[in-house]
């Protein structure tokens, strides 16, 4: 079978092997009639995935257009988001929610879409607002852009907001790369590390995480990009030997190039709902009676 441990991927669980025992990562596959769940659990900061020490969790449905799949991938959202903040035995009162990525380029619009969907308190909790806040959290939404269209780190940006509106808690909204072309908008990934924007194209930026914002970072990623060379691995996954051509051909930059599907309009739609609605859940769940 031809091997495709050189081409990026954001996730997790297509890093590890599931099915061995190791040192360095705990597994758990948790499924449903709708969703598949897969829980992974980094252990230590040297490893052979090259991952932050820390929790992974992929959410996974095969049908965004399925009403119960998309209630069902909206609850585990929440469920996630609500264990990682417990986890952290810390108040979490204060929320900061940043959209990544460019909202004029559509496999990489999610990150903003989504934050125009969070229902923001800040400015009511800033001035005292005599409205019933009641089960409400206070929370701010930023879509700081990319710098191709700011000139400025995308972090900077995001860190003198923190120093003037001080979160307790920062939550990322990505476009992830997948490894796996059947992913593609069907595989949410929460993680408790942080994420680099740009990595799955190559652009690296400033990452995203505790260390660098002094506050706890949880990631919201969704699988919209794949490379072209996962797609050849595809193709070629049923040759069963290697040969110089097929190794030579991993090695052309070329297989880099990222690619979306042309269902990518309808089905990003889907996704911004999916993930808005599990994390305003997960914000604000008394005060919308869910």
């Amino acid at each position: 079978m031809v091997e495709n441990n050189n081409i990026y991927t954001d996730f997790a669980d297509e890093l590890v092997t599931l099915d061995i025992k190791s040192d360095t990562f705990e597994h758990t596959e948790k499924k449903s009639d709708h969703i598949c769940c897969n829980y992974i659990k980094i252990l230590s900061d040297q490893n052979e995935f090259h991952k932050e020490k820390g929790d992974y969790v992929s959410i996974e449905c095969d049908n965004l257009f399925d009403h119960q799949i998309r209630n069902d991938m909206i609850e585990a959202i929440h469920e996630n988001l609500l264990n990682m903040t417990n986890s952290m035995k810390i108040e979490v009162n204060k929320i900061l929610v940043v959209g990544l990525g460019n909202q004029f380029i559509i496999s990489d619009a999610l990150g903003p879409k989504v934050v125009g969907e969070i229902l923001v308190t800040a400015h009511y909790y800033r001035n005292h607002s005599k409205l019933n806040l009641e089960g409400t959290r206070d929370v701010a939404a930023l879509a700081p852009g990319v710098m191709g269209q700011t000139g400025l780190e995308t972090l900077e940006i995001v860190q003198s907001v923190v120093s003037v509106y001080k979160p307790e808690l920062i939550l990322v909204v990505d476009a992830l790369a997948t490894r796996d072309i059947n992913r593609i908008n069907k595989v949410i990934q929460i993680n408790n590390t942080g994420i680099q924007p740009g990595s799955g194209i190559g652009n690296f930026r400033e990452a995203f995480n505790e260390e660098n914002l002094h506050i706890p970072v949880i990631a919201v990623g969704v699988a919209t990009v794949t490379s072209v060379g996962a797609i050849l691995h595809d193709c070629l996954k049923e040759v069963h030997c290697k040969t110089n051509i097929v190794e030579n051909l991993y090695q052309n930059e070329n297989t880099k190039l990222m690619v979306t599907p042309k269902s990518m309009d309808e089905e990003l739609k889907q996704l911004v709902y999916i993930v808005s609605e599990g994390i305003n859940m997960f914000l604000h769940r008394e005060y919308l009676n869910l």
